[in-house]
């Protein structure tokens, strides 16, 4: 297999890996968080839903490169 396409596929399962983890965490263990600088602007609700959000969004885009790497092949 080219190292290009494992590249990519290891991206894109790594950030399956990471969101699905991430998703599946306490909020209190979620690496997604929101820490001090951005934090402490905003409400607690919206601290507790951002992390689930990037969660999504790391899941959507890993899935894209796995999706889009089985159609396509190398990116160029």
């Amino acid at each position: 297999m080219d190292q290009q396409i494992v590249e990519q596929l290891g991206i894109g399962f790594l950030c399956l890996v990471g969101a699905i983890t991430a998703w599946l965490l306490p909020y209190r263990w979620n690496p997604f968080k929101l820490k001090r600088l951005v934090g402490q602007f905003l409400s607690p609700e919206i601290n507790q839903i951002a992390p689930k959000v990037i969660d999504s969004l790391l899941a959507v885009g890993g899935f894209a490169i796995l999706v889009a790497t089985a159609v396509i092949g190398k990116f160029k």
